[in-house]
């Protein structure tokens, strides 16, 4: 079974010198490819109690206990996931998964067997380890939501109803023959869903503009042990608060969201191109608070620190032009490495900025054009054991600075405790006239023990994020990864999350782990 990102039809080419680069900054001599990128699958065995408890829920055609769909549904696509297969390690699958219709599911979460826990899984993408079983019930289900498929478009209110297991791509194919958007394109875009964007409160890569998913949301349905649940399809509301305020962002822990209604925009007619280069990524941060003090906020604006940046000229393909423009950034920059601002917008003014100097329309062409490309990257490093990982935050624009240079200075400092080498770098996306999104990406390697060095960096990284007034997430949800800074960091608002968990989940059924009933 496949399981690396995408498919195995896929390539990328990875380019020599870019391969070199992060080898020398990990300290991986040889270039020796250690995994194939399949997951060995063993014949595990069928229970027939659980078969019998599913049959009286879900039909046996929406159902399976075939090995390799049990392992795909286990795991996601991060470093925590992808290291036993790499050493080839057991870890822990569901027992079946099931592939219900709408009814199905709410016989399911309904019939309140103790003896199950249950998954919700949309793509699989995940990097929190978010469809990981946590073997506390004595059988693991994983609910796909595939069949949930319901695809409408109200022109005249720009509403969209969707069925919660539609990828990105069919939403958007829909909605473009009205000439309209949702908005939405994160970089898993062609395998996320939109449960998992619900479930995440995920944020795309043009949310300056639209929005994250709980800017779109107009109502939701869900199911879960106690009920289902609906809000009314109405523009606003002011009374109390909404289904969408509790279900959003929850991970599928009160239940599951089976259908949404968003809003939706016209699509824009024109895209105008423009980028920076700046001194620092302070220096770019800069400019962009002043941009968006002033009210002219750019569809994308993505601004990569000096170590993203060089990385990012190296992916480019080698040709003269390209050759060339490489040779004027250096020229511009006096080949001291800078920070990399790309702006994409509707309309010019909004992506001009104060202080860089312009490189023009080729890097954000470049970059929007390879915008989902990146992952294809990891697959190649994974191959060889380069654990590839990322970390996400927000923060005031007073503090985005300061957490992004302790949070590189921890991280060398715990590699230098392992005796590791490896790469860190970050780039702010998702701006806010408040803050913006940081999004950190590191590498390292390691013969072994990579489990155990890869918890210790991300711990070190998440301790320094929180102490430094940083969100514990901004867009990929907690997971397993991270549920144990949740207590601590929501305070008393975690005892509130429990009681919300007891009412719809009491005997802790959905994703046991996240949050736990009072």
């Amino acid at each position: 079974m496949y399981a690396l990102w995408g498919s195995d039809k896929e390539e990328y080419d990875m380019k020599s010198a870019l391969l070199d680069y992060i080898r020398n900054k990990v300290g991986l001599k040889e270039d020796e490819i250690l995994w194939s990128g399949y997951a060995e699958v063993d014949n595990f065995k069928k229970s027939e109690e659980l078969e019998g408890i599913l049959a009286s829920c879900v039909s046996p055609e929406n159902t399976s206990f075939d090995s390799s769909e049990r392992v795909k549904h286990s795991i996601g696509r991060s470093g925590k996931d992808y290291i036993p297969l790499i050493e080839k390690k057991d870890f822990r699958v569901v027992d079946a998964v099931v592939y219900p219709n709408e009814d199905e599911i709410r016989r399911l979460l309904q019939s309140r067997n103790k003896l199950l826990e249950i998954i919700p899984f949309g793509g699989g993408t995940t990097v929190t380890g978010g469809v990981s079983p946590s073997g506390s019930k004595k059988y693991s289900v994983s609910v796909d939501l595939e069949k949930l498929k319901t695809l409408s478009v109200d022109k005249t209110n720009h509403i969209l109803e969707a069925g919660t297991g539609l990828k990105g791509p069919e939403i958007e194919a829909e909605l473009s023959k009205h000439g309209l958007t949702m908005g939405n394109f994160p970089e898993s875009f062609f395998y996320s869903t939109l449960g998992g964007w619900i479930a995440t409160n995920a944020a795309g890569q043009e949310s300056n503009r639209y929005g994250k998913i709980k800017d779109m949301i107009i109502s939701l349905r869900m199911e879960s042990p106690t009920g289902s649940y609906q809000d009314h399809v109405v523009p606003g509301e002011s009374a109390f608060f909404r289904l969408s305020d509790i279900a959003v962002g929850s991970e599928g822990a009160y239940g599951i969201v089976t259908k949404a209604w968003l809003k939706v925009h016209n699509k824009p007619e024109r895209l105008f191109y423009n980028s920076y280069i700046f001194k620092s990524f302070g220096d770019g941060l800069a400019a962009i608070r002043e941009r968006l003090s002033n009210d002219k906020i750019p569809m994308i604006s993505r601004l990569s620190d000096e170590e993203e940046t060089e990385l990012s000229f190296m992916g480019i393909e080698d040709n003269f032009i390209t050759n060339l423009f490489k040779r004027y950034v250096s020229f511009r920059t006096h080949g001291i490495p800078g920070a990399l601002l790309i702006a994409v917008s509707e309309k010019k003014e909004e992506i001009k900025f104060e202080g860089g100097a312009s490189l023009g329309s080729v890097p954000p062409k470049f970059w929007y054009r390879e915008r989902y490309s990146r992952p294809y990257m990891y697959n190649e490093l994974l191959k060889r054991g380069i654990i590839a990982e990322t970390i996400e935050t927000s923060a005031k624009w007073d503090g985005l600075d300061r957490i992004h240079k302790t949070t590189k200075k921890r991280f060398h400092e715990i590699l230098e405790e392992l005796k590791l080498q490896g790469l860190i770098m970050c780039h702010s996306s998702h701006q806010y006239v408040t803050g913006s999104a940081l999004y950190f990406t590191f590498l390292f390697y390691s013969s072994d023990n990579r489990e155990k060095a890869l918890e210790r960096i991300r711990d070190g990284i998440m301790e320094n994020i929180l102490s430094q007034g940083g969100s514990i997430s901004h867009h990929h949800g907690i997971g397993t990864a991270q549920s144990k800074y949740v207590k601590s960091y929501k305070g008393k608002m975690y005892e509130v999350a429990q009681g919300i968990k007891s009412q719809f989940d009491p005997d802790d059924t959905l994703v046991p782990g996240i949050i736990p009933p009072r």
